[in-house]
């Protein structure tokens, strides 16, 4: 029998989604087009919200103009956008994982590019979003000149892999791996575990983007940071004597798959009890599971990696083979 699956979007404003339409529900198995109930859902049933809003989606995701407060240039590589949103789409943002699509004002609607929010400001009502220009979608981006708004849609939340073991993990010690671009949703990763109270260490690696960007946004937390190649020996040594620390009990790795699968190797030789979260780094494109870009098979299942929640472990484990 296939594995119950588990959807980010299930009890937020946005569930039942399309897919609900489409007898193509993650969750809801009367939503699947069978006859029964046989899901996992513990909160109020999908199925019936289904029935309460007249057999549709219950709310879509608008897409809104932002207004672009600042843009920083921080080196060739890197720009740091300031936008205003509405406070309750800050407030949902300020969320590990969290994402939007964004576009210039000028741009057609398949320009929309999903970014990762760095930070939220719920109160002043903005975001801030660091993109690495490596494409025409952020290069459109970069140049545009006296655009004073962007098109943004969101919220989402799948931007990462493990979201029950960050916002699980309490008074606890916690390690967090970033280099290159991740290294912008790992700040709200890293405010979300010192909110609940952990001892954070925090590896940052430059990487392709050559600079540390996240530096203001982390100097006030209290953690301990330690500046690294990742690719090097050294940095291999002290990523991996700082796993063999039996206290910490959770890892989590923002950067490649090749990194992932590297950390859960360490895991797996000298801290087997230590949960892992991960950042997703699959192809994204519609962001509400409809068009299967995101699609991956793991095991017997064909999953949507824009909404779905899984084993880190079975998603790393085609990797690791072919590593």
């Amino acid at each position: 029998m296939a594995n119950r699956l588990e959807c980010i979007d299930a009890a937020t404003d946005y569930c039942p989604c399309y897919l609900a339409e489409l007898n193509e529900c993650i969750v809801c198995s009367q939503l699947q087009g069978k006859n029964f109930c046989d899901c996992n859902w513990r909160g109020v049933c999908i199925y019936q919200e289904f029935v309460w809003a007249g057999y549709k989606a219950k709310a879509t995701r608008s897409t809104i103009f932002s207004k672009v407060l600042k843009k920083e240039k921080i080196n060739k590589e890197v720009i740091i956008l300031t936008l205003k949103v509405p406070n309750k789409m800050a407030r949902e943002l300020n969320e590990p994982g969290s994402f939007v699509f964004l576009r210039g004002i000028s741009s057609p609607s398949f320009f929309d590019t999903p970014m990762s929010v760095m930070f939220a400001d719920e109160m002043e009502g903005i975001i801030k979003i660091a993109i690495q220009v490596n494409g025409p979608k952020t290069k459109l981006i970069q140049q545009s000149q006296g655009e004073e708004e962007v098109y943004l849609r969101g919220p989402y939340w799948n931007g990462l892999l493990g979201h029950r073991y960050i916002k699980g993990t309490h008074n606890s010690k916690a390690l967090v791996v970033l280099r290159g671009i991740a290294q912008a949703p790992g700040v709200i990763v890293i405010s979300k575990l010192i909110n609940n109270k952990n001892n954070v260490i925090a590896i940052i690696d430059k990487g392709k983007v050559g600079v540390n960007f996240i530096g203001d946004y982390i100097k006030d937390f209290d953690i301990t940071t330690v500046d690294t190649d990742l690719l090097s020996e050294e940095g291999q040594r002290i990523l991996k004597e700082l796993i063999k620390d039996k206290g910490i009990t959770l890892v989590y790795s923002g950067g490649s798959d090749e990194q992932h699968v590297n950390i859960l190797n360490y895991l797996e030789l000298y801290n087997k009890e230590a949960y892992l979260a991960v950042s997703n780094n699959n192809t994204i494109c519609c962001g509400e599971g409809i068009c299967g870009s995101c699609e991956v098979q793991i095991g017997d299942q064909k999953v949507r990696m824009c909404k779905v929640q899984v084993d880190i472990r079975k998603a790393l484990e085609r990797k690791m083979l072919n590593g």
